[in-house]
C-alpha cells in the first residue's frame, strides 16, 4: 500500500488498478485510499476490464469539450432548519426538468450528513473517499465513484462515521470542486453548519449560497450571525437567497419587516410548512416531486428549482410567472 501511495503521488495524472482474490468493501476502500481507481477480483471479468479502460478514454477530453458546472450551496441557519430537505429534492427537480442538465448532489456534512437517507440508491463511495485521491481527482473519476439515482442526479454521500474536520483541507475541497465542475452543469452541496478554512473555500467558490431559515428569534440571530461573516469573508449579498423555511402565514413568531431589517438580503423565497410530507418523503426514501407533488411543499421546492434552471440556462419551464410568485410578489 505505501508503494502505490508513493507512485500515485509522483504519478498523479497515471490511473492505477489492482486485483485481489476476495475483494469486499473495505479492501475496496484501502485500496482507493491508496490511490487506486478501481480493483477486480481474480481473475478479473473482461466486462469490467473494458468498462474501465472505456472511462479512463473518456476522461481524455479537449479543453473546450469540458463543462463549467455552477455550484449551489445550501447550509443551515441554525441546525434542523432543513438544509438537506432542500438540497436533495432542488437537485432532484433540477435533473429531471432537464435530462440534459448534469446534475450532482453532494453531501458535504462529514460529521452528521444524511442525505443518503433521501436517497433510495446502493451508495458506491462517500464524500472523504473522493477528498482523500484530491491530488488525482478529475471529472470522470469522481463521477465513477458516485451512485446515480432515477432521477438522474449523482449522489455522493458522507461518510458512514463522524470524521474529523480536519481530516479535510482547503486544498482537498479545491481540487475537489474543479473536478466536479469538469463534469456536472449543476453541482448541489449540503454543507454543514461549521465555518472553517474549507467550507470557507466552499462558500468563496459557491455561485450561489441558500441560506435556510425558520420563523424564530434564535434562528434569525444565528442567521445575522452567518450574514455578518459572508460580508467579513467578502462574499457578496448578491449571491445569498434566503430561504424561509416551513413558513406559515399566521402565527410566526417572526415578521416579514423583522427579517428584511434584521438580515438585510434582498432575496428572500418562501418554502411552505409541512412537515409531516418533508419526513414521509425521507422515511420512504423518494423526492418530494413523486411522494406527494400536489403539496404546497413539493410546489414551493418545485418553483425554487424552476427558479434555478431559468438562472442556468435562461429558459421558463412554466407559465404564470413562477420567480414573482416565488419572491411572493403575487
Amino acid at each position: 500500500m505505501s508503494q502505490l501511495q508513493s507512485l500515485s503521488r509522483e504519478f498523479p495524472k497515471t490511473e492505477f488498478f489492482a486485483c485481489h482474490s476476495s475483494p469486499d468493501v473495505n479492501t475496496f476502500r484501502t485500496f482507493m485510499r491508496a490511490g487506486v481507481r478501481d480493483v477486480f477480483s481474480l481473475p478479473p471479468a473482461e466486462q469490467d476490464v473494458i468498462r474501465e479502460l472505456e472511462r479512463v478514454g473518456a476522461s481524455v477530453v479537449q479543453e473546450g469539450g469540458q463543462r463549467n458546472g455552477k455550484v449551489i450551496s445550501i447550509i443551515n441557519s441554525k441546525s434542523g432548519s432543513g438544509a438537506t430537505t432542500l438540497a436533495v429534492n432542488l437537485a432532484c427537480d433540477l435533473a429531471e426538468m432537464d435530462e440534459n442538465l448534469k446534475v450532482a448532489l453532494v453531501d458535504m456534512d462529514i460529521q452528521f450528513g444524511s442525505v443518503s437517507l433521501y436517497l433510495d440508491v446502493k451508495w458506491q463511495s462517500n464524500v472523504m473517499e473522493a477528498f482523500s485521491q484530491s491530488a488525482r481527482l478529475d471529472g470522470t473519476m469522481l463521477k465513477s465513484m458516485m451512485s446515480q439515482h432515477d432521477s438522474g442526479v449523482f449522489a455522493l454521500s458522507a461518510p458512514l462515521k463522524i470524521t474529523r474536520l480536519d481530516r479535510v483541507s482547503a486544498m482537498d475541497v479545491k481540487k475537489f470542486l474543479e473536478a466536479a465542475r469538469e463534469s456536472f452543469d449543476v453541482i448541489v452541496l449540503d454543507l454543514p453548519r461549521v465555518i472553517n478554512e474549507w467550507t470557507e473555500e466552499v462558500l468563496r467558490s459557491s455561485d450561489s449560497i441558500y441560506m435556510v431559515i425558520q420563523r424564530s428569534l434564535a434562528v434569525i440571530r444565528d442567521a445575522r450571525l452567518l450574514t455578518t461573516y459572508f460580508h467579513s469573508a467578502g462574499i457578496s449579498d448578491d449571491k445569498v437567497t434566503i430561504v424561509d423555511n416551513r413558513y406559515r402565514s399566521k402565527h410566526a413568531a417572526v415578521t416579514d419587516k423583522q427579517i428584511q431589517e434584521t438580515l438585510r438580503i434582498e432575496r428572500i423565497v418562501r418554502i411552505a410548512n409541512d412537515y409531516d410530507t418533508a419526513i414521509g418523503s425521507q422515511e420512504r426514501g423518494v423526492p418530494l416531486s413523486r411522494y406527494a407533488r400536489s403539496s404546497r411543499l413539493a410546489k414551493d421546492v418545485n418553483s425554487l428549482s424552476q427558479a434555478i434552471l431559468f438562472e442556468l440556462t435562461g429558459e421558463e419551464r412554466e407559465s404564470g410567472g413562477f420567480l414573482d410568485r416565488l419572491m411572493g410578489r403575487q
